[in-house]
């Protein structure tokens, strides 16, 4: 288990929410090459430290480099 930095889109906070890293495996065009996406997967649900809202792990994170 991890602490990852999400910010709440109501507000603009920064919050730490506990995560799984996992791994998925994608298709590649590339019969030979195997190709695994790193994402996390939310445990419980959290209150925003600064509005009080509570953030619900709905589906899974993936943070891409923009």
């Amino acid at each position: 288990m991890t602490q990852l930095r999400v910010k709440y889109s109501g507000c603009g906070h920064w919050n730490r929410v506990p995560v799984n890293k996992i791994f998925l495996e994608q298709t590649s065009p590339e019969p030979k090459v195997q190709v695994l996406v790193s994402m996390y997967e939310p445990l419980e649900t959290s209150k925003c430290e600064k509005c009080g809202k509570i953030i619900e792990p709905k589906e899974f994170i993936c943070i891409k480099n923009g």
